[in-house]
């Protein structure tokens, strides 16, 4: 992870925390579901959970997809 993601991560992360503590339920609620589907996106891309639930081929295309869109 390089310096710009985790700085990116760690402003989200305290703008989610942010809102919640004065009282932005919606953008709280918003910022808050981004977080959680960046942190759990990778890690579902690489399971057997989506290849059962997707196929193989679109699992495959959407690797390839996250994989030249991080460089």
């Amino acid at each position: 992870m390089n310096n710009v993601t985790r700085i990116n991560w760690f402003v989200l992360a305290y703008l989610a925390i942010w809102c919640w503590a004065d009282g932005f339920i919606t953008t709280a609620f918003a910022l808050t579901t981004l977080v959680s589907f960046e942190a759990l996106w990778s890690p579902f891309i690489h399971s057997k959970l989506a290849v059962k639930l997707f196929g193989q081929d679109t699992m495959d295309l959407l690797q390839q997809k996250s994989a030249t869109s991080s460089r």
